[in-house]
């Protein structure tokens, strides 16, 4: 019975709160949320410091991208400029100290001149730096303007221009080493690249007579000089540069016309002087190269004829330069003036049978007007054939040149 009651004695002092330890348990910690505060903080800061991290990465990455872009913008800008300046100076270069000249001032302002000089960064900023150099072989040895331009004339017939600007940096800065200048630069070659054929079209139907055959640039023309397309009745000159010389071998009267596919037709060949579309896929001939024989196109086809190179003439927009002298300098022709034709050598045959051989092709400039009936056609010569509305500085007489880019 007493038993009982401590029993019950130590339950009820166990309810109340009394001190009391049961067996087994251990005692309820009420400081145990406590404890746990401190590594909640510090996880805490430790996130905060990771976004921080981040987003410094990020800015960097955000800044890296501007600055890299405005690079990129900057360079595609200076390749543009660097490939239309090497392209509109080639086409000046024809074998003259002047051709150099006009090709250097072109290449530094580009093709729009210095009025309208090209720029940088969205047409804000001028390019500041811009040279040229010049080869007579694309990986020849290129010289300077000062070396190109020293003589009389020459044989250059690559252009390298480079452009460089500098790029205002932003954000690279920040990182050892770098300045906040960084210098973009582009460089383009054109050239006037030689081919031994013509077969999309380029040619006139006229084939004026080579006065030296051994000549293996000229044939002994004089650039400058006035040439026979087409002879007087009778084969007597009324051009300065082929006054007093002997016509060689037999060819038809007036002399001049050739067939380069268009045929005999007034029409055909009105249409091959204003198009200059011959020789082609459809024509026969389809190509003509150095060594062809093409037959002669007998009479002197009236004033049609005429009108054709007068109209061809017309369609060049610069109808005013009296001299070739004077078209290049004033810049503003097209290049229809200037024209492509094959030149003759020794003719055999007679009438509609005549034909002469082909030694090679030239260019020739065109008069500001034509008109006639049967007289004789004159052009002026200017030098090695090149299709694209100028000359060439090649001194291969057998090749048509014709300007491209080639890096």
């Amino acid at each position: 019975m007493t038993q009982s009651l401590d029993q019950e004695s130590t339950h009820h002092k166990g309810r109340r709160g009394l001190s009391v330890h049961r067996p087994g348990r251990k005692p309820f910690l009420r400081s145990s949320y406590s404890t746990l505060q401190p590594n909640n903080a510090r996880e805490r800061g430790f996130s905060l410091i990771l976004i921080g991290l981040a987003l410094f990465v990020m800015i960097g990455m955000l800044g890296l991208a501007i600055d890299i872009g405005r690079m990129f913008v900057y360079k595609t800008e200076l390749q543009a400029f660097a490939d239309n300046s090497a392209m509109a100076a080639i086409a000046q270069m024809d074998g003259t100290q002047t051709g150099v000249q006009g090709a250097n001032a072109t290449a530094l302002t580009g093709p729009d001149g210095a009025s309208l000089a090209n720029k940088v960064n969205f047409d804000s900023t001028t390019i500041s730096t811009v040279t040229t150099s010049y080869a007579t072989s694309f990986s020849g040895t290129y010289d300077s303007f000062a070396t190109a331009s020293s003589a009389a004339t020459n044989n250059y017939r690559f252009l390298k221009v480079t452009a460089s600007s500098n790029v205002s940096l932003t954000f690279l800065p920040v990182l050892p080493g770098i300045s906040n200048l960084y210098t973009v630069s582009a460089s383009a070659v054109a050239g006037q690249q030689a081919t031994s054929n013509l077969t999309n079209g380029g040619l006139l139907p006229f084939a004026p007579d080579a006065h030296n055959p051994a000549d293996t640039t000229n044939f002994g023309l004089l650039p400058g000089q006035e040439y026979s397309l087409k002879w007087n009745g009778g084969n007597t000159a009324s051009c300065p540069g082929d006054v007093g010389w002997p016509v060689p071998g037999s060819p038809p009267s007036e002399h001049g016309f050739v067939d380069i596919g268009e045929g005999n037709s007034n029409s055909r060949v009105r249409d091959a002087i204003i198009s200059g579309g011959y020789p082609n896929a459809n024509s026969t001939p389809s190509s003509i190269s150095t060594g062809d024989t093409l037959g002669g196109v007998p009479g002197n086809r009236g004033s049609s004829i005429f009108d054709a190179l007068d109209t061809r003439a017309s369609q060049d927009t610069d109808d005013i330069s009296m001299t070739y002298a004077q078209y290049k300098a004033a810049g503003t022709g097209n290049g229809r003036r200037v024209v492509t034709v094959a030149i003759g050598g020794t003719w055999s045959g007679n009438g509609s049978n005549a034909s002469t051989p082909i030694l090679g092709f030239a260019n020739f400039f065109l008069y500001t007007h034509y008109s006639g009936t049967s007289q004789g056609i004159c052009a002026t010569y200017i030098g090695p054939a090149n299709t694209t509305g100028s000359s060439s500085g090649g001194t291969d007489r057998t090749k048509i040149y014709t300007n491209i880019l080639y890096q």
